[in-house]
């Protein structure tokens, strides 16, 4: 399926084809980009080619590209699903044991949210760095957590970021979505590097309420 903004149409992923591997290794080689979301930047477009094939491989993964453009994908975004052993679900789980729980987060609170977890989706997503500064990444996450919540079934849409990425946690802050947690030294294997890291989540009740009073 599609997804489309005012802006934006978020499509899925061509499979095997050469245009769409040069076009993403053209913003996932960047090295601004990759290793902010806990990935190495790209090498090749065999890799990138590679990742097409086989990484971006979720039902809910989408290319981000310009409505009214010419197709080329310009970041990606997914809505990952959650499982008992996903990191997301690891993270909150061990700030609630740490108390890294923000100030007015209520740890039985999490934990309910945590007994529902299975099910719930995770936001990954990047955009390539000329399209920084545009208000088109808020955009695209408002539209997957609109999908996440009235087409997927979603109790709660969650995500994390950097402590010194505080671009991408204005984005999530601007879709609603309330930081709970943070993990000092949280582990990321793809890059072998260790960050603090907030958690953010928005649940369902919270984006109805901000969906009716932004109507008013």
């Amino acid at each position: 399926m599609e997804i489309t903004t005012s802006r934006l149409v978020l499509r899925p992923w061509k499979k095997n084809d050469s245009d769409e591997a040069a076009a993403l290794f053209k913003y996932a080689s960047d090295p601004e980009i990759g290793p902010r979301c806990g990935w190495m930047p790209h090498r090749d477009v065999v890799e990138s080619m590679e990742t097409l094939n086989h990484v971006f491989t979720g039902d809910e993964n989408y290319a981000i590209t310009l409505r009214g453009g010419d197709d080329t994908p310009t970041g990606a975004i997914e809505l990952k699903k959650t499982g008992p052993d996903d990191h997301a679900g690891e993270f909150v789980c061990s700030a609630i044991e740490g108390h890294s729980l923000f100030e007015g987060v209520d740890e039985s609170e999490m934990e309910r949210a945590l007994a529902h977890y299975d099910g719930d989706r995770v936001l990954g997503y990047w955009i390539g760095r000329p399209f920084w500064g545009r208000g088109l990444m808020t955009e695209a996450l408002r539209a997957m957590i609109r999908h996440a919540f009235t087409d997927l079934g979603c109790d709660a849409v969650w995500g994390g970021h950097y402590v010194e990425n505080p671009a991408s946690g204005k984005v999530m802050e601007h879709c609603g979505m309330r930081a709970v947690c943070r993990k000092d030294g949280d582990y990321f294997p793809l890059i072998d590097e260790r960050h603090d890291a907030i958690m953010r989540v928005i649940t369902k009740d919270e984006w109805l309420k901000r969906a009716n009073t932004q109507q008013m």
